[in-house]
Order: C-alpha cells, then sequence, then structure tokens
C-alpha cells in the first residue's frame, strides 16, 4: 500500500481505494490520498471488475473510470473475502468534486513535458505519461511492458540497476542520475532520472513504488562532452607550448594550478598551496615590487592586461625566471575585479640567453674582462661617486713589453694564453670595487676606486707590476715579459672617462719610450711631448691581437 497525500482538501476523507493489481493509473492516484486504504470487491452490476472504493462514494474500474457507489455495494463490501465495507456515503456533491480533482490530476500529470511514470519496485512501469513515451519513442502499452532497466544502455544498465536497489533498500530518500536510454530505432538519448520511493504504510505487506521523472539532457550533455573536449584540446596546446595556467579567486584568496604549473617548480599538483600569498612569498624580493605593481595597475582597470617576468624559487631553493601573463576575467557589479586568470612560462633558458647575449656585447670575449664599452660606463659611476666623496679614482694603462716577438714564435694560442693569465694576475691583484678591462690586444685597463691618496695608488700599481712581471708558464714555456702602465687620477688629470683614459694611455706610452716595464703618473709629463709621440705611431711592441 502507498503512502500519499491529495493535495484538495476536500479529499480528506477518502478512506478506502483499492488498486486493481496496480494496473492503470490508479496507483498514482492512491498516492495522493491521505491515509490511503485499499478495499477489494467486485462491481454488482456490469462486467465482473475488481474496482476501488471510498467513503466519498466514487469507485474506479480497473481502467481507472469513475463511477458512483450504490448502496448495496457499499453495503456487502463486495465479494466474500473482501475487507469490510466501505462507511456510509456523503452527498453527491462531494463525489463531483473528488472526480474533478482526479481530472485535474491526471491532466496535470499526462500534459507535463516532464517524463513521468510510475514503477513497480521490481522497476516495471506502472504507468507512463506522453512526455515519457515521447522521450523513449514507445507507445504507452508498450512501455508498460517494459521496466525501467530494460530501457537503458547496456553499458549503463547494471549501474542503474545498482543504484535504484540501494534506493529501494532504504539506503537514501531519493536518487537522481544520468543514463542513457536506446529507442526503438536504435537511437539513444541521454537523459537525467529522478527517482523517489514512495513506501507502503507499515503492516500492509506491500512494497513501495518507484515515482519516475525523467528529462532529455542530450544537448546539455553534447555540450558538455564538446566543452570537455574542448579543454583538453587546450590543455594539449599549453602543454605543447610548456604553459603553464592560474586561475586566482580573489574573494576567496585561493589560486588554483594547472599540473605543469607545478611541475614547473619542482612540485607534485597537489603540493603546490593555493595560498596567494604563499605565491607572492615566492617571488625574488628584487622582483617583487614591479610584479605587484604591474598586476594591481590592471585590477585597477589602468591596463588591459599585465605581463611581468619575475623569479620564484622552486622547491630546490633555485630561482626560475617565470612570465606571467594575465587579466581580469570577472568583476562585480562596482566593477572590482573578483577573478583574474592567465598563464605561466618558464623563460629561465631564455633570460639566460639575453644574459649572455648581454655579456657578451659588455666583454671580452678571449678574457671575460669588461671591453671598452663597459670600461667607460663603470668609469662614469666611479667618477660620479668620487665627486660625491671627495675621493680620487686612478686609471691604470697596462700594456704588455716584448708581447709580439711571444706572439709570432710561439703562436696565437700560446698567446692567448698569456693574456687569460695576465687577465687573472690583474683581477687577483685588485679589489671587488674596482674594474679591469681588456681594450684589445695586449693592452689592459684597470679603474681604481675610493683612493684617498697618490701614495696609495701608487703602491697598489706597484704591486701589479710585480705580479705581472713574474714569468708565465704557459704549455711547457717559461715566458718573462715586461709591463708597461700609466697613470691618470680623477681629478687632477681630468674629470671625465675619456679624458683619463687618454691621459694614462699618454703616460703609458711615455714610460715605454723611456725604456718599459716600468709605470709612471701623467702629472709628472711633459703633457704636449706625450701627445707628439703618440702622433708619430704605436710602439713596435704593441700588437692588435
Amino acid at each position: 500500500m502507498t503512502r500519499g497525500a491529495f493535495p484538495s482538501r476536500r479529499s480528506r476523507h477518502v478512506r478506502w481505494v483499492y488498486v486493481p493489481s496496480l494496473e492503470g493509473i490508479a496507483p498514482l492516484i492512491s498516492g495522493f490520498y491521505s491515509p490511503p486504504r485499499f478495499a477489494v470487491f467486485t462491481r454488482g452490476t456490469g462486467p465482473p471488475a475488481t474496482c476501488a472504493a471510498h467513503e466519498t462514494g466514487m469507485g474506479y474500474d480497473a481502467k481507472c473510470h469513475p463511477f458512483a457507489l450504490c448502496s448495496q455495494t457499499a453495503r456487502t463490501g463486495g465479494t466474500a473475502g473482501s475487507r469490510p465495507e466501505p462507511p456510509g456515503l456523503p452527498h453527491s456533491r462531494n463525489c463531483i468534486a473528488m472526480l474533478e480533482d482526479h481530472h485535474l490530476y491526471k491532466a496535470a500529470i499526462e500534459h507535463s513535458p516532464i517524463g513521468i511514470g510510475l514503477c513497480a519496485p521490481k522497476g516495471r512501469f506502472l504507468d507512463v505519461n506522453r512526455a515519457l513515451c515521447a522521450l523513449t519513442g514507445h507507445e504507452a502499452q508498450a512501455l508498460r511492458a517494459r521496466d525501467l532497466f530494460d530501457l537503458c544502455h547496456p553499458d549503463y544498465a547494471d549501474r542503474t540497476r545498482e543504484r535504484v536497489e540501494a534506493l529501494l533498500a532504504g539506503e537514501q530518500d531519493a536518487l537522481s542520475l544520468e543514463t542513457r536510454f536506446v529507442r526503438p530505432d536504435g537511437s539513444t538519448v541521454w537523459v537525467q532520472a529522478d527517482l523517489a520511493l514512495a513506501r507502503a504504510e507499515a503492516g500492509d505487506g506491500q512494497d513501495g513504488h518507484l515515482i519516475v521523472q525523467v528529462q532529455d539532457v542530450t544537448a546539455r550533455r553534447l555540450a558538455l562532452e564538446s566543452l570537455q573536449a574542448s579543454e583538453q584540446r587546450l590543455a594539449y596546446v599549453l602543454d605543447g607550448a610548456g604553459l603553464g595556467t592560474f586561475d586566482w579567486s580573489m574573494r576567496v584568496r585561493h589560486v588554483s594550478f594547472n599540473r605543469r604549473t607545478a611541475e614547473m617548480l619542482g612540485y607534485a599538483h597537489d603540493e603546490l598551496s593555493t595560498d596567494p600569498q604563499d605565491w607572492f612569498a615566492m617571488v625574488h624580493p628584487q622582483d617583487a615590487v614591479l610584479s605587484v605593481r604591474r598586476i594591481y595597475r590592471h585590477l585597477r582597470g589602468d591596463a588591459d592586461s599585465f605581463e611581468v617576468e619575475q623569479r620564484l624559487r622552486n622547491q630546490e631553493g633555485q630561482w626560475v625566471w617565470m612570465s606571467a601573463r594575465g587579466r581580469v576575467t570577472q568583476r562585480d557589479a562596482l566593477g572590482i575585479a573578483v577573478r583574474v586568470s592567465g598563464t605561466l612560462q618558464d623563460v629561465t633558458r631564455r633570460r639566460a640567453m639575453l644574459d649572455q647575449a648581454h655579456h657578451l656585447a659588455l666583454h671580452d670575449p678571449l678574457t671575460d674582462l669588461p671591453n671598452a664599452r663597459l670600461l667607460r660606463d663603470r668609469l662614469f659611476v666611479a667618477i660620479q661617486a668620487a665627486r660625491r666623496a671627495g675621493s680620487l679614482v686612478a686609471v691604470v694603462f697596462v700594456d704588455l713589453d716584448r708581447f709580439k716577438p711571444v706572439n709570432d714564435e710561439y703562436g696565437h694560442g700560446v698567446g692567448d694564453l698569456v693574456l687569460k693569465a695576465t687577465a687573472m694576475r690583474l683581477r687577483s691583484g685588485l679589489r671587488a670595487s674596482d674594474t679591469v678591462a681588456r681594450l684589445g690586444g695586449d693592452e689592459f685597463v684597470a679603474v681604481l676606486t675610493h683612493c684617498q691618496t697618490r701614495d696609495d695608488v701608487e703602491q697598489t700599481v706597484e704591486r701589479l707590476i710585480e705580479q705581472l712581471q713574474a714569468p708565465f708558464r704557459v704549455e711547457g714555456h717559461v715566458l718573462s715579459m715586461g709591463v708597461s702602465a700609466g697613470v691618470a687620477l680623477y681629478p687632477s688629470d681630468g674629470r671625465d672617462a675619456q679624458t683619463l683614459i687618454r691621459c694614462a694611455d699618454a703616460a703609458m706610452y711615455e714610460v715605454k719610450r723611456a725604456g718599459g716595464n716600468d709605470f709612471g703618473f701623467h702629472a709628472s709629463l711633459n703633457y704636449e711631448r706625450l701627445m707628439s709621440m703618440r702622433q708619430r705611431g704605436p710602439d713596435p711592441d704593441t700588437d692588435a691581437h
């Protein structure tokens, strides 16, 4: 017997209703009577039939056709073995009202745009409406001869049965699932089936019935599959391009990443924090301010998007260059950004190549010392610092004596090794704040900063000359060469980089003219004589290497 409640207040006195063999619409009707009671009897007039009776005086035959019960039928209560007769019959107006309610209910179910059916506990359809017939492609009579699981595609039938049995076992009150129905023509349709169990009244020995509501969700399912396929293609493209993704929900302080993002930072996907603060904490301190400034400039609406290259600390503690591109994908009614999405790319290799190219543009490829361009930049900075501090800057122009004969006799390979050794000796003899550059050939320039007196400069230059005068051991050869050096001081000899380098060069040539293997200060020389000597040409020992 089926428990239920009928919406009409006029039906509250219904006591006895029989569901004839659970056929036809009678089970649906009985589900709305409260409390439902079933009485079996045989109608006394017309063809013998099992009917339903209730105290409103209405009867229902096996086809659910209503009729008014006569007093004799009510008195006898039906055939032998039937339940007691219903109580006395009320006025006929109640019969008419009950009939109207029933027809209204029938019409609502029959014309519902959603497929509705009633099933026995084993899944067999007891009644169906038009929408369910149209959805499944079966006539109502044919559908009543089948059960719910017969309609399911073989790939989904067992799973559907398992879930329905769990519902019948009382493990849940209702069930919603998506499955595929197979139509008579062989086509399939995706449906969402919502099932509820109308349980029998306790002690009646009757099982409950399944109320099934079915909707065609094929279009939604196809759209979802298309979206998933599109997302998968996008994932393939992003993976192929080596791109990670991020999706930042600002209100809930949550950021999600794809698997590639985690891999670029050396984490497993579930190890990467979803807290935006943890993300910003990974940014290199030198990059953090610029990154935040560009992101929030976009969040305020001052830029269409943001792009920033920053260093992030990976799981091993190393810095990885990452390029982040993103934009606001959702704003609230006030225009405040609530969601930001974008891509991440590991640009460590590209940055290394750019840094290398930049380094090569500013350094000598043989000795890796700064070249003339970087020398001028550093000398300019040193002059500005000395001007503020009131200190000296010394420019030391160094040239190897007798380098050309060594280069000619032993070859350029040995000559290159001598130049590299010279560069190493110069670097090791100076402070980290000083600069050593190679202008070309065997010419080097050292910039000494934070000098207080000329004596300080002289002591440093003497030490450099001693280091360079020591023999070079190269490729089994012991090579001894002299060193000539000229020194110019800021501010006495010049106040700009070009003048100081020219003065130091002139002082070095005067030392060579005097015999070489020594050093001299520009202030001690006759500048005009040095310039005329410079115009006569380079020393024969020099070589444009």
